[in-house]
């Protein structure tokens, strides 16, 4: 059993299972996934990732995938339950280190993942993960004209208006108020050749 902060890979690619230098494969996240962990929004029903994996050459291989299912998360206005679509591409390259890389070192390109030499599998759970946090919607509205929520009662302001009495201008700038007056004044005056 893993520890706190641990876990075991739950997707990777048999490299021994490539025909032709080809293979597809899906995998299911449900919502107790250890991938999951940490993700705001809610999943409640399992995501799907389908995946190709490309041997174009020895000791490359380029994984092409797309993430997809939905989440739930508060619309950031009004607080209701509101779905986001997952749709999340994915497209790295795996390559062998070389003398000069190491397994597990930074390429300095997002793209590239180093890999064991004679590595028997690819294990996706990081890239996915990282991919799927950063690519899902954090702040979904529920609608376009949400009203959100009124700030002086905290009545949703989509299921009907309430007796708040809305100020209409900030009274910080309360002040500047009567200028604008005077600049029509002015102007006025300036047309009558006063």
């Amino acid at each position: 059993m893993a520890g706190p902060g641990v876990y075991s890979i739950v997707m990777f690619v048999d490299l021994s299972r490539l025909e032709d230098g080809r293979l597809s494969q899906s995998f299911e996240i449900d919502r107790e996934s250890p991938i999951l962990q940490g993700l705001e929004a809610e999943i409640h029903e399992p995501l799907t990732f389908d995946v190709e994996v490309r041997n174009p050459s020895g000791g490359t291989y380029v994984v092409t995938g797309r993430l997809t299912g939905a989440a739930v998360a508060p619309c950031r206005r009004c607080l209701t339950p509101t779905r986001i679509p997952i749709d999340v591409p994915l497209r790295l390259v795996y390559q062998e280190a070389g003398r000069e890389a190491k397994p597990g070192a930074d390429s300095g390109d997002d793209d590239v993942v180093w890999l064991e030499r004679g590595a028997k599998r690819i294990e996706l759970d990081a890239q996915v993960r990282d991919r799927l946090f950063l690519e899902t919607e954090r702040f979904p509205i529920c609608r376009e004209d949400c009203p959100g929520i009124c700030p002086h009662c905290g009545r949703n302001l989509n299921e009907g208006s309430c007796d708040c009495a809305l100020e209409t201008v900030d009274s910080r700038w309360k002040a500047l108020e009567g200028l604008g007056s005077g600049i029509e004044q002015d102007r006025s005056r300036s047309s009558k050749g006063e």
